[in-house]
């Protein structure tokens, strides 16, 4: 006796199943907010924008000497911009720091 599990016809059936509760899903979320200003619909966009960072009143200073404004994601993760040797500019992240800022432990700060 065959098992309806074990029929090709089953699993493509549940396969296109899934496919179309994904393509509904996905367009869903594409969907536009739409809000009603002065007799005036405004779409508003659903992504959110990119922020830029914030700066913070406190340094980090690496093993030589070199002292480093701290700089806060709009994530609430800590980070510094640093130079490599080909002039490119990047992001080097301080987990331990963002760590100490989320507990609100008592920075120092440097002058």
């Amino acid at each position: 006796m065959k098992k309806i599990f074990d029929s090709p016809t089953f699993w493509g059936i549940v396969i296109g199943i899934v496919m179309i509760l994904l393509m509904i899903n996905w367009l869903e979320t594409r969907a536009q907010n739409v809000i009603l200003r002065n007799d005036t619909f405004i779409c508003v966009d659903s992504v959110k924008s990119k922020q830029a960072p914030t700066l913070t009143k406190y340094f980090y200073r690496t093993t030589d000497g070199t002292k480093y404004p701290i700089y806060m994601s709009a994530s609430g993760k800590c980070f510094i911009f640093k130079t490599s040797k080909k002039g490119k500019r990047y992001k080097e992240y301080l987990p331990e720091i963002t760590k100490l800022w989320n507990q609100k432990s008592i920075i120092s700060r440097d002058k």
